[in-house]
Order: C-alpha cells, then structure tokens, then sequence
C-alpha cells in the first residue's frame, strides 16, 4: 500500500515524471532486498533449528549408549574385559564381542541404534587398564544424530566394598570362630539375617548391638538388618530392612530410649539390596601369574605358608616366608597351579625369604597372595606330608631354632640334655605360655596355613592378601601421611585379627575364665591405628581374644572395613565392678576411597556400576564413522 500511495504521488507531479521512474525502480529494488533478507533469515532459522534438533539428539544417543553399558555391566560384571582397542584404549586388554554393534571404529562401521528411535545411534571405546589396580573403567562414548556427533568421557566405578566405613553381610558374630551356641543350649548357633524367614530367636546367633560410645564416621552399610542403642552414625546408613527402621536388641520388642539415643546425622536408616561377598578369595591368586598377559597385565608376588611382612622406610618391606619355593605362578585356563618361577627383583629370592627375610620395595601397584602350602603334589610350591622348612615333623630341633608343627626340641648338652615336644608355625607362635583355647594351637596357628603376620609403616599402593588369617601385630600407618597417595589393602579370606595373645591363670584346658585379672595380653598392642582398607570375604575383623586380658585403649581404623561376619573389639563387664577389656572404636573413613581402591582388592560377587566422573570431549568420530584422531 505504501509503494501504491508513493505512486500515485509522484503522478501528481507531471512536471518530475522521469526522476519519479528513477525513484520507484530505486524502492523496489531495495524492498526486493529486504524480502530476500526475510526469506533468508527464515531460512536459516530453519536450519540452525534442525541443526540444534540434531545437536542435542546427539547427546541424548551418547547418554543412551552409556545406559546401555551400565546394563551389560549390571548383567555381566565380567563385561569390562569386552571391546575393540582404539586410540582411546591403547593399554587396555580387551576381547572382542562382534553381536555388539557400539564397538565400531571404523568409517562405514557399525553403530548401535537407540531403542525406539529411527535416527540417533551411538558407539562406545572402553579403556579397562586401570580396572584391576582401581575397579575404575573408562568409557567414550559418541551418539550421532543425522551429520551431528557427541562424545561423552565417563569414568566407571562399581558399588564395592570400599564405598563404606563399615560393611557386614551379617550382623552377628562368626560361631566358627566365637563357638557361640543356640540359647540355652550346647549346639552351635546358625547365622541368618534378620529379616530373613529363617531367623530365630532361640537358634540364630545373637546380633552385635552398636552402643553408646561407638562413632561412625562414614557410610555404613549391610545385608543384615543394624541394632542399635546410643550409637551416633555420622554418614548415611543402608541396610535390607524397612526405612526409618533399626532393632535395638535381640529382641523385636523396640526400645524407645535405645531409638532415641541414637544419632543419625544425616537422615535416617534407607534400605538397600545386598550387595553379596564372594565365597573365596581364591583368584587373587591368579593375579601372581606369567601365563595370562591378557588378564594379567603385571603379575604380582605369592607366598606359600606362614609369612612375616613388616613394612620399613622408604617404601620397602621385609618378607620371611620360609615355605616358599616359587613365588610367581603358571597353569591351566581352568586356574590349577602347574608351575612356577621366581622374580627376585619384585618378591625377594628364596634363600633370603628362608632366613631373615628379603627387604625389597613394596609392590607398585600390585598384590601380595599368601597361600596355604598346596596338597595337590604337582603344585610348585607342594611339600611333603612330613617335612618342614628345619626337617621333619617330629624330628629334633635345637633350642632356639624356629619349630615347624610338631617338633622336639634339644636343648643342653650330655646329662644336662633334655628334649621337649613343641609346636610352632615358624615364625614363634604360638608364644610362650600363650593360650589358645578349644581352637587349639593348629586352629589358630596352623604350622601350614595361609597366614600372615604384618605391621609398619607403609608407603606406597598394594593390596595384601592372606588365604587363611592376616594377623595385625602392631600398628600400621601410611608414613607419608593420609593426604599421600599410600593406600593398602588388607583381606583375609578367615579373618582379619588383631593380634592378641593372652596366657590365662584360671579357668579350662578349653576355656579360660572372664573372671577380671584371669588372663594376661603377652603383646604390647595398646593403642592400635591401622591405615587400610580391611576386607574378610569369609569371616570376620576382630581382635583376637578380645574378651581376655586388659583394657587395650583405642583402635583407630582410617580406611574402610568389609566383612562377611561383625567382630568383636571389645567386652565389658559388670558387676561388684566393672571393667572392659580390648580396644575403644575410632574409626573414619577414608574418603579417597570414593573414587579409587587399593589395587586388585577384593570385589563384589556382583554389582552395580555408577558414573564417578563425567565430561564432554572433542567428538571422537564424524558421522560417516571415520575417528577424528582425537
């Protein structure tokens, strides 16, 4: 209408008729611009549109793909050892799985679609070289949407043991090991969980109780049911019972003043599924092994009967093992032991393992396996039934000489000469007058078993790892501080026990007495502090004879504790007097761990794996499939 008025305008002047042509071919002209600006802008708007469409589909397919993982995972947790190697996964040991499409590489190479799209898809690279030290994978991961590419770097990590302060499968104490016995009678008592259909009052084993004075600081977490009564827990708290829910004793009847008097600092009680142990810690041992450089990327060291660790300055250690004869391994792919061979840079020779011990630097990022001295003959590290490191079983030692099981031992000379019958695992215990109860001298010292004794001060990153029992016998402590990077494993498969041998004045050949003053500790082990992550897959962490002896002061855990059983630290009586006796708990935990693990440390028999880190990278391919070279 404006361009009509403009005319008619320029009419009314006859006198201008050739500078009013020039003036409308000049306007249309620039109105013909401005149109095909519009055009051009609406154009463009529609194509930034689809462009974005297209951008963020992308990461929608790239986030699908990380689901997809996490559910192989979930279903298989062995499912980290599968993929193709690329520029993002160079170290990694991987084998191929050809049914899943998101392992391409390639230019015209597979991509997994999305479910119920019919335009986005999505690859996946997996770099698993630190999954055996860390429990951690890394995974890359491209979704495309029509010309548009994502990529997504995630670090995962699953649900473990070292997540918590405290982890139990059962919150009642190991009756193998304790001999607690049904209520009112002589039989051993069962172990069940709480909410399981199968616990008793009268036959299940007696739940621990977390009492007043006991302060966790950390998560917590079990497969059992928690009892409480003034205890204060400073993190989150899981367990399979209802929400908001906690026995105060072994009875079901709830105590208001137990369920007031414990403290929750943040939230209450949430119930989680179980997260299961597993039934042998068995294939920790493969982890010695030369034979499997695809599993086994730096085999680590095994020692075979009673051993001796004590960690020294300077990142080092001392070994005496004197059982041991191969201490790295070779075998079937069913896992028996054929064959063996030594590495004396890495685990120390034999003949310095035999005497006073190999001091070597403690393994850099690796394990540390003590087995029980193998029965199958063919196994490299087999003894005869009757012999010992110092002779036979039986046979005569000299006094001061190490006792291998049941020896006698010569002490003078001539008509003074006299012989008494010991027995010994070789490395002094059990310790003169020591008591050892129903168990007997062989149920807790077995001269053959998988045990080992450790203490010190530890630098570097290891996992130590015992087939029986991993004796504490003083503190250890990370001498580089707890801000270092030092960071230890402990599991043993029994039990992980403070070491305290006590001799007793009163009572049974099977049971001494509680009575106070009854029993002597024959260690100097008071004030404890041990910096590790502690796992028992079969047993318990406890202090040994914690019911006997005196009071011991405060055990002081840093790290994180998992355990098939609860142990016991601690008694105290009552009575015309009272006292306790064992260790005061002070346990924090170490939150490193939430994103790291001592190496190879134990795992769980199956889990969940979560997102520990999360970022976006420059997009590791094009569309066509072709990588990007970065």
């Amino acid at each position: 209408m404006m361009l009509i008025r403009m005319i008619r305008a320029l009419r009314e002047r006859d006198d201008e008729r050739g500078v009013a042509l020039a003036a409308v071919i000049g306007l249309g002209a620039v109105l013909m611009i401005v149109l095909s600006l519009v055009v051009a802008t609406a154009t463009s708007g529609a194509t930034k549109a689809a462009n974005d469409d297209d951008y963020n589909k992308a990461m929608a397919a790239a986030y699908a793909g990380l689901s997809d993982y996490q559910g192989r995972l979930a279903a298989d947790n062995s499912y980290v050892k599968y993929g193709v190697r690329s520029a993002f996964s160079t170290t990694s040991a991987l084998t191929a799985d050809p049914l899943n499409k998101a392992f391409g590489t390639t230019v015209g190479g597979p991509w997994a679609p999305v479910v119920g799209s019919t335009d986005q898809f999505y690859r996946y690279e997996v770099d698993n070289s630190d999954f055996a030290t860390t429990g951690k994978v890394r995974l890359r991961v491209t979704g495309k949407a029509d010309k548009a590419t994502r990529t997504l770097v995630v670090d995962l990590r699953g649900d473990g043991f070292v997540n918590y302060l405290y982890f139990t499968n059962y919150e009642s104490q190991d009756p193998s090991l304790t001999g607690e016995t049904v209520t009112g009678g002589s039989t051993r008592c069962v172990s069940a969980h709480r909410n399981d259909l199968t616990w008793d009052a009268v036959t299940s084993c007696n739940p621990v109780q977390f009492a007043a004075g006991d302060t966790l600081d950390g998560p917590v977490r079990t497969n059992d049911v928690i009892t409480a009564c003034g205890a204060t827990f400073k993190s989150t708290v899981k367990d399979t019972g209802p929400a908001d829910f906690f026995y105060t004793s072994r009875d079901t009847a709830i105590s208001s003043s137990c369920r007031a008097a414990t403290k929750f600092d943040i939230g209450t009680i949430s119930n989680a599924g179980t997260l299961p142990m597993p039934s042998t810690n068995a294939n920790m041992k493969q982890e010695a092994r030369t034979d499997l450089p695809d599993k086994v990327a730096k085999p680590g060291c095994v020692y075979t009967g009673p051993t001796s660790i004590t960690f020294l300055a300077g990142g080092k250690m001392r070994v005496v093992s004197p059982w041991t004869k191969n201490t790295q391994l070779t075998g079937t792919t069913s896992g028996l032991i054929t064959g063996g061979s030594t590495n004396d840079a890495l685990c120390g020779s034999v003949s310095a393992l035999g005497g006073s011990g190999a001091v070597i630097p403690t393994l850099p990022a690796n394990l540390v396996y003590v087995q029980t001295v193998p029965s199958v003959t063919s196994d490299p590290n087999s003894w005869p039934a009757n012999t010992t490191p110092s002779g036979t079983v039986n046979g005569t030692v000299a006094s001061g000489s190490p006792v291998y099981c049941q020896q006698n031992v010569k002490s003078g000379s001539g008509s003074s000469a006299s012989t008494v019958s010991d027995y010994g695992n070789g490395l002094g215990y059990p310790k003169n007058n020591e008591f050892t109860g129903s168990l007997g001298d062989s149920g807790y010292y077995g001269c053959r078993n998988g045990d080992v004794f450790v203490s010190g001060s530890f630098g570097g990153q290891m996992t130590l790892a015992a087939e029986n029992f991993v004796y504490v016998t003083g503190s250890i402590v990370y001498q580089n501080g707890r801000s270092s990077d030092d960071m230890l494993g402990l599991v043993g498969q029994r039990a992980v026990s403070i070491s305290n041998p006590i001799s007793c004045s009163s009572g049974t050949s099977s049971a001494c007495s509680t009575s106070n003053g009854s029993s002597t500790n024959l260690a100097a082990t008071a004030n404890i502090e041990i910096d590790a992550a502690i796992a028992s897959n079969l047993g318990t962490f406890n202090v040994q004879n914690s019911a006997f002896g005196a009071n011991l002061g405060t055990l002081t855990i840093y790290g994180s504790i998992a355990q098939q059983f609860r142990g016991s630290v601690r008694t105290t009586y009552s009575g015309n007097s009272s006292w306790s006796t064992g260790y005061a708990k002070a346990y924090s935990y170490d939150t490193r761990l939430k994103t790291s693990a001592p190496p190879k440390f134990l795992q769980p028999a199956s889990t969940t794996y979560g997102v520990t880190t999360e970022t976006e990278s420059a997009t590791a391919f094009r569309y066509d499939g072709s990588p990007t070279g970065k």
